[in-house]
């Protein structure tokens, strides 16, 4: 059997494995790349684990980091209680449309899975202080959808787009892959228009949908059950210097990201060196403690993202991604096909499958056959790597294709009210995908 043929096999089977989803990703891509590894001849054994030396693990982890000292601190908390104090929050289409703003803007750059997390509490102190003006059920699904769309909007912000960048940096010629604010570029009016969606059809919507005068509107939902307030007595024990310490780190780390997309910043610093600094200014400086945040990162993430670069290696140098790559621009008109075509394939395929199984399986899949596309085309894969990392974070159709919507089914959500309510600005925000990508990325 060809190494080609052998190839292709695991990856399908991986990605069967990865939309089954019976294990952890960080299991399936570790099984991937040592069967990559070992059954192909062309692939040599270092090539297994070579991703857990690259930058975006690196990456990852420092934010990870950076990220998870706002919270230690009792920085997020404190900000969002405060705004749940605003008068904006006593009307519930504007709140609504506030909570999604935030949403979008903090999980552009931490976890999105942890900005969802601490709004959730937040969202439903705010509802049990409102008198009925605000309930809890109609503003959660709006942020979790805020921090999905948000997490697309940076490199830092979802894993998806960290897995194709991973897989991208293996190809020879593109080792420095995707600058932080890349999908940004296409992303910001997707953002904007998201916002507006919520302040006019959205709200009418979400009422209609989960019917907020039925008696049975909040059966099933644990946050109306939750306590009016929130314990910050916790949080007010903790030195006010850390949570400043955490506040400056955080904005240090993004205003180096941005430098670094300019010379002469970019010949010192990268993304990795920039988190690896983060992240040791709040050790050295005790802001946080050192085992107790190793032992809260997602691991199951960072290893994911260190063992699936072997995925994109083995499709490359068995020639597995060029014939999957050959057999689609066959279908498009072969070497004479449309760039344009192609990207508007992507963003579709794409953006529907994040829907049914994890986003980080796939930008797995997708990326290594978009590099063999372009390197067939002579062009670059990085405008393609840009638009998986946008679409594999539009997965707000169901509850299956990202742990934030997951996240948030406690609030008494049905299978279908994703589909009823996400499903409408989905088909707008593909649309605007579509037609963004090719125009400013080419």
């Amino acid at each position: 059997m060809a190494s080609s043929t052998i190839a292709i096999i695991i990856a399908v089977i991986t990605m069967i494995i990865f939309m089954i989803d019976k294990l952890p990703m960080s299991v399936t891509a570790c099984l991937c790349a040592l069967a990559m590894g070992i059954a192909l001849p062309q692939m040599k054994l270092s090539e297994i684990y070579s991703g857990f030396g690259g930058s975006s693990i690196v990456m990852v982890a420092g934010m990870m980091i950076v990220g998870d000292a706002l919270f230690q601190t009792g920085i997020a908390q404190r900000l969002g209680t405060k705004i749940g104090k605003l008068k904006i929050a006593q009307n519930e289409r504007w709140f609504i449309v506030l909570i999604v703003i935030i949403c979008t803007v903090m999980s552009a750059f931490m976890s999105n899975s942890g900005c969802i997390a601490m709004w959730m509490p937040i969202i439903a102190a705010v509802a049990a202080g409102s008198n009925g003006k605000i309930r809890s059920k109609m503003v959660i699904m709006p942020a979790g959808i805020a921090c999905i769309v948000g997490g697309g909007a940076t490199l830092t912000g979802s894993v998806s787009q960290v897995t194709a960048n991973s897989i991208l940096m293996g190809t020879a010629g593109y080792e420095a892959g995707m600058g932080v604010f890349d999908m940004t570029r296409v992303m910001w009016p997707v953002c904007i228009v998201q916002v507006l969606f919520w302040a006019t059809i959205g709200y009418p919507l979400l009422k209609k949908v989960l019917k907020p005068e039925s008696p049975d509107f909040d059966k099933g939902n644990s946050f109306a059950e939750a306590s009016a307030s929130l314990d910050m007595s916790e949080f007010n024990k903790i030195p006010k210097w850390k949570g400043t310490m955490s506040l400056v780190v955080m904005a240090f780390c993004v205003v180096a990201f941005i430098l670094s997309g300019f010379k002469p910043f970019n010949s010192y610093l990268n993304i990795a060196d920039i988190a690896m600094i983060g992240a040791m200014a709040l050790f050295v400086t005790k802001t946080i403690p050192v085992k107790k945040t190793l032992a809260g990162m997602d691991w199951n993430i960072l290893i994911m993202v260190g063992a699936i670069t072997a995925l994109g290696t083995g499709l490359d140098v068995s020639g597995g991604g060029k014939v999957i790559a050959d057999a689609i621009l066959g279908l498009f008109g072969g070497a004479s096909a449309s760039v344009t075509v192609l990207m508007v394939v992507l963003v579709v395929l794409s953006s529907v499958l994040t829907n049914f199984m994890q986003n980080g399986g796939v930008a797995a899949m997708l990326t290594p056959i978009y590099v063999a596309l372009a390197l067939s085309l002579g062009i670059s894969p990085l405008p393609f790597i840009i638009a998986i990392g946008i679409t594999t974070n539009l997965a707000i159709c169901t509850p299956i294709g990202t742990a934030v919507n997951m996240q948030i089914l406690p609030a008494g959500y049905k299978f279908s009210d994703y589909m009823k309510i996400g499903g409408p600005l989905f088909i707008i925000m593909v649309v605007m995908v579509a037609i963004l990508c090719p125009l400013i990325l080419f």
